[in-house]
């Protein structure tokens, strides 16, 4: 059986917004943005709000939290050694990055991106780099690397969930005076996606689903606050473990 391949900006982005695929058998993580801070950093803007007293002990934190994750789903994981947007100067090339992400897409049989729900630059850059790669082998031949391959966008969590999830998500009535069914998809179209080309599909997570990912996602502790997450918050917390929402996206 072909293996399921769930691409991941940063340590965190896989649990958090695509646990149901991780406990697939055989599904492989690849994590994009994993490298370790260069030596002239310090300490960044988001690593200090997280409280952090040097990037390069955050670093070293945030890989031990997922490689604990991780163990929760007991998947396998490969982390690139680019640098996250907080760690770099400039823009990725997006060609030499899709070439480097090229090997993991040749014998799968589900791919899983990013949406880039949030418009963070890294997610963006994951989502932008695998549609606009395979676009391009399909052009030069004829069908492109993992064409056999079923293709989801995720739901970027918790950016998601910023006014909370529409009611066909959770089955709730709409709350007065806020459309979060048109932010949400007003985020797919935005940002070029096609919505005649997805098929959206939402995961209600079983009980055992749900322990597992609330077990998981408590690993991130250094990252939790900073993204607004608090499971003594139970409203939100609820949301952010009890359902994903990812998309068919058709080549």
């Amino acid at each position: 059986m072909n293996p399921t391949v769930v691409f991941s900006p940063h340590l965190d982005d896989a649990a958090f917004s695509a646990s149901v695929p991780l406990t697939q058998p055989g599904t492989q993580v690849v994590t994009v943005f994993a490298g370790s801070p260069p030596k002239s950093i310090t300490l960044t803007h988001y690593d200090r709000i997280t409280g952090a007293r040097s990037s390069h002990e955050r670093y070293r934190e945030r890989i031990a939290e997922d490689d604990r994750a991780m163990d929760v789903f007991g998947c396998a994981q490969v982390r690139c050694d680019e640098l996250d947007d907080q760690y770099r100067d400039g823009p990725i090339d997006q060609e030499r990055l899709f070439d480097r992400l090229e090997p993991f897409l040749k014998t799968a049989g589900e791919i899983w991106i990013p949406a880039a729900i949030g418009n963070h630059p890294d997610h963006v850059t994951v989502r932008d780099t695998l549609l606009d790669g395979l676009e391009r082998r399909r052009s030069a031949a004829g069908a492109p690397t993992g064409s056999g391959a079923d293709l989801r966008l995720y739901a970027d969590l918790p950016y998601s969930i910023k006014y909370g999830w529409p009611s066909w998500v959770t089955g709730a009535e709409p709350r007065p005076y806020l459309d979060i069914d048109y932010w949400l998809a007003d985020q797919m179209t935005r940002n070029g996606l096609d919505p005649a080309r997805l098929t959206r599909e939402v995961r209600r997570l079983s009980a055992d689903a749900r322990a597992r990912k609330d077990r998981a996602v408590r690993e991130y502790r250094t990252q939790l606050p900073g993204l607004g997450l608090d499971p003594a918050h139970t409203s939100r917390w609820d949301e952010f473990v009890g359902y994903e929402v990812f998309w068919r996206y058709d080549r």
